[in-house]
């Protein structure tokens, strides 16, 4: 052993020895600083009960039930305001990419002033502005709520909708939605690698038949009870209401994470190979068949990767939901029951980890998917490919 190589040993363990004192020392303050509280350490004061409402659930819930419900219930929202959240925003940046692409100038014109404006806008403004500007100030209030018949109310409070009671054959029910999916995905499958090896034969029959299969089977079964909506003098009775606080935080981080997966969209579909592009019009591919056929096949091998942190970006951003109270993991669980239990270590430690495991799990399917669509790098694209 040299010089060099033991001076490297004796400050890498130094090091590792001060990252183990300090430590030490913040673990016993924090140990010793809760005792002086009287607060203990552990997961019990899960099993507690909560007392406090929560103004959105997914699942039933009541003020005796328990810090674990109120776990799960944040972080249903949660995921609900991701899901919705991605499938808009990347909607929206594919359409808003391809208009920054266009030939006509107002359209790309209109496209790039979006994109400029929005992202240049934190994304706490952006929630703020359509909860307090538009969702509060626009929609009319409780007692003049917009109606369509009885199966739709418009309001400040939100959006109220019939609500679907579960029935004995519900379980079996969903079984059957779930297989339709299934076959209608693999049947997909199927047909794109049939086209691969030049046979062509009509799967369209089979998968129609598998997307009426629920529709068919639903008043057979009738798997839900359907309660319709009823107006009290203060609240709604009945029905299923969606609050202001879920569509400002939904709109809001998809049009503001939607800026960036146009720019996304727009770059990737300026890699692909130029050689493809002269082919398909040499063979007569209309514009809309080579930009189903061609361009976007080969711009997702170099889309994916930003784009799922993107999609990170925003599960991430949905803890700005706390700012206009909406329910979600951070607020329920970060916040009210952090206050009531006083457990900061442990609160905390569980919000991080489901974050973490959340994006993790999002970043395996992304990565899978873009695995199976890598492709040969190629020459640019120019405007003038693009069919808008």
């Amino acid at each position: 052993m040299n010089k060099t190589q033991g001076r490297n040993i004796l400050i890498q363990t130094g090091m590792i020895l001060l990252l183990l004192g300090l430590f030490t020392y913040f673990g016993y303050n924090y140990l010793e600083n809760i005792s002086k509280r009287n607060i203990g350490i552990g997961f019990g004061f899960m099993d507690d009960t909560a007392g406090f409402s929560i103004s959105q659930t997914l699942i039933s819930y009541t003020e005796a039930d328990t810090f674990a419900r109120t776990f799960v219930i944040g972080l249903l929202n949660t995921l609900l305001a991701s899901f919705i959240g991605i499938i808009l925003t990347t909607a929206l940046g594919f359409l808003v990419g391809l208009m920054r692409m266009s030939k006509n100038k107002l359209i790309s014109i209109t496209a790039l002033v979006y994109v400029e404006t929005l992202r240049n806008i934190p994304p706490l403004l952006h929630v703020l502005f359509w909860y307090q500007v538009v969702f509060l100030n626009v929609l009319p209030p409780f007692k003049e709520s917009f109606k369509m018949g009885e199966w739709l109310y418009i309001n400040v409070r939100g959006i109220t909708i019939p609500s679907f009671i579960p029935q004995q054959n519900a379980h079996t029910y969903s079984l059957l939605i779930f297989v339709s999916i299934i076959a209608i995905i693999y049947l997909s499958l199927v047909k794109k690698r049939m086209v691969l090896r030049g046979v062509h034969k009509r799967l369209w029959p089979w998968q129609l038949l598998f997307l009426l299969l629920p529709v068919i089977a639903a008043p057979i079964m009738n798997p839900y009870d359907m309660v319709l909506p009823e107006i009290t003098k203060f609240k709604f009775s009945s029905g299923m209401t969606m609050r202001p606080e879920l569509f400002s935080v939904v709109v809001a981080l998809s049009t503001y994470t939607s800026t960036y997966i146009s720019e996304i969209v727009r770059s990737s579909i300026m890699s692909v190979p130029l050689g493809q592009l002269e082919a398909a019009k040499s063979l007569g591919f209309p514009s809309w068949k080579r930009l189903q056929l061609i361009i976007i096949p080969q711009a997702l091998r170099t889309m994916i990767p930003p784009v799922t942190n993107q999609y990170l970006n925003l599960i991430k951003n949905t803890s700005l939901g706390m700012a206009v109270a909406y329910p979600d993991l951070t607020s329920v669980f970060a916040g009210t029951t952090l206050n009531q239990t006083g457990r900061a270590l442990e609160v905390m430690s569980m919000v991080m980890m489901t974050y973490l495991i959340i994006s993790l799990v999002t970043s395996l399917i992304m990565n899978w998917y873009n695995k199976a669509i890598i492709d040969k790098k190629g020459d640019l694209l120019s405007k003038e490919d693009i069919p808008l």
